[in-house]
């Protein structure tokens, strides 16, 4: 994987695009892009995730609380913790599952 990626490069479609970067022993990349008002619904994941906006802006539901991400925002979503996304504009993002433990 010696390959430049341009973090820009995914269409926008009319369901979620996700494009995979990387997915080993220790952790996942993946490249999403939401059209405004796609939505990834609500659920949980047995470890913590990340989620870093590199365009638009998108409303993150994690627990009961709504966070407001624009472009160059991160925001970890705890393991076991409830979390959602909703573009509020077209949006693309990183989404960092690690897999090991420190």
């Amino acid at each position: 994987m010696n390959n430049v990626i341009n973090l820009k490069d995914i269409e926008y479609l009319d369901t979620i695009n996700k494009k995979f970067i990387f997915d080993n022993e220790q952790s996942s990349l993946t490249l999403l892009s939401f059209k405004a008002g796609n939505e990834r619904t609500i659920h949980c994941d047995e470890k913590d995730e990340v989620a870093i906006i590199i365009e638009g802006c998108a409303d993150i539901t994690i627990g009961k609380e709504i966070y407001r991400l624009y472009s160059n925002n991160m925001i970890v979503m705890p393991a076991k913790t409830p979390h959602g996304l909703k573009a509020v504009e077209n949006t693309k993002m990183l989404l960092l599952r690690p897999k090991h433990i420190h």
